[in-house]
């Protein structure tokens, strides 16, 4: 048995795909709170118990039954799994086979039973953004933070000199760490009612300077968002100050009592949302101007992909659609009913068609994002795929 702590790569994928006879795919919502830890371990049971009922309803044989429950026992009993869940699991257990994906964004429980492990859910950890700043600010102090995709939120240490509150910042001379301001002109006859706003003001754009400043060490690119956890007026004197060419999302309210554990959970949900976000928003675009650089068929899509003429394929990883696809010429072959059985006409065990096209195009260079159908305008997609192509077909 492997265990995977870090997103699946391509090769990792490589040792997934394929025909691995009888399969048991389980995907289960897990949490990193150890109270939690028993509900997730029963769920796993129960979906494998539900796997087993199914293979008994297609009269398995019971060797290849046996070498599957050989590999269920292997992850419950392992005590490593469990005392370091993430998200979620993924589990692929086929005889002499079991894999094992710890990891920190959220999926749907599901267990699929077949010829093939069933891998749209898994390509959704390297398929979207699982990493993120934050910055919690209010009056009281600041704090930096640093989701990772295969790490819970952690705070980032900071220069020492930087201001801790609006406090300090506000009676710093700007550019001097240690000289307190000194009554000016400006200052005279003014209350600290009047002076309120202005403080919010410089100490809300002081640590905008001092963020950008500290995650451009880490992130140059500016690829990575930042979510803003603060209140009003503070909130809006920041996001002022910082928009540049990070993604930064405001998030309501006042942050001094949230944890560790409640950053990274917020962080986890707003991660999700900005990429079905990034999706429609894509989609959208992809509609209103690329007129003949769009295909929806999927055996066109195979033959592209193969032809490295595919840009970005958006498929809904809660759809299957069964079948084969030749990885030298793109070809498709489509299980029997148009897709929904599990065979071919010819008798050979079919997979889900829907990962083993995104995996081709990975393999061409392309990209690939994964959408749940349920969560996108009808006006833009007809599913259960779409692809973006690197030129118009003529």
């Amino acid at each position: 048995m492997t265990v995977h702590y870090e997103l699946p790569t391509t090769t990792d994928f490589a040792a997934l795909q394929g025909e691995h006879h009888p399969a048991i795919t389980v995907y289960a919502s897990t949490s990193p709170v150890v109270s939690e830890r028993e509900r997730a371990e029963v769920a796993v049971r129960s979906l494998f118990d539900e796997a087993f009922e199914r293979l008994r309803a297609m009269d398995a044989d019971a060797s290849e039954v046996d070498a599957l429950k050989t590999g269920r026992d292997a992850v419950v009993a392992d005590k490593d799994i469990w005392s370091g869940l993430a998200r979620s699991l993924a589990i692929f257990v086929a005889p002499g086979f079991t894999d094992v994906y710890v990891l920190p964004n959220r999926l749907d429980d599901a267990v699929h039973v077949g010829s093939h492990f069933t891998l749209g859910q898994l390509l959704r950890a390297p398929s979207q953004d699982q990493e993120a700043f934050a910055v919690c600010l209010s009056s009281n102090e600041w704090s930096l933070w640093h989701a990772e995709p295969t790490a819970r939120a952690e705070q980032m240490p900071l220069d020492p000199s930087l201001p801790k509150n609006m406090e300090e910042a506000t009676n710093r001379e700007r550019g001097d760490a240690g000289q307190r301001r000194t009554g000016g002109h400006g200052d005279r006859g003014m209350s600290e009612e009047d002076r309120r706003p202005e403080q919010h003001d410089i100490y809300a754009k002081r640590v905008a300077d001092a963020v950008r400043q500290e995650l451009m060490t880490h992130d140059a690119d500016e690829r990575v968002p930042l979510f803003v956890f603060a209140a009003e007026p503070m909130l809006s004197s920041f996001l002022e100050r910082a928009r540049n060419g990070r993604r930064v999302i405001p998030v309501q309210g006042g942050p001094d009592r949230l944890g560790a554990a409640e950053i990274d959970e917020e962080l986890r949900r707003r991660l999700a949302q900005l990429n079905v976000d990034e999706a429609k928003a894509a989609l959208q675009r992809l509609a209103d101007g690329s007129a003949g650089r769009v295909e929806r068929d999927l055996a066109a899509i195979g033959r592209l992909a193969a032809e490295g003429a595919v840009e970005t394929l958006w498929f809904d990883f809660t759809t299957s659609v069964n079948g084969t696809i030749d990885p030298e010429s793109g070809a498709v072959e489509f299980a029997t009913g148009n897709g929904s059985g599990q065979a071919l006409s010819d008798g050979r065990h079919a997979g889900d068609l829907l990962p083993q096209l995104a995996m081709l195009v990975l393999s061409r260079g392309g990209k690939v994002v994964t959408v749940r159908g349920e969560d996108l305008d009808d006006t833009v997609w007809q599913g259960p795929a779409i692809a973006e192509l690197r030129f118009a077909l003529t």
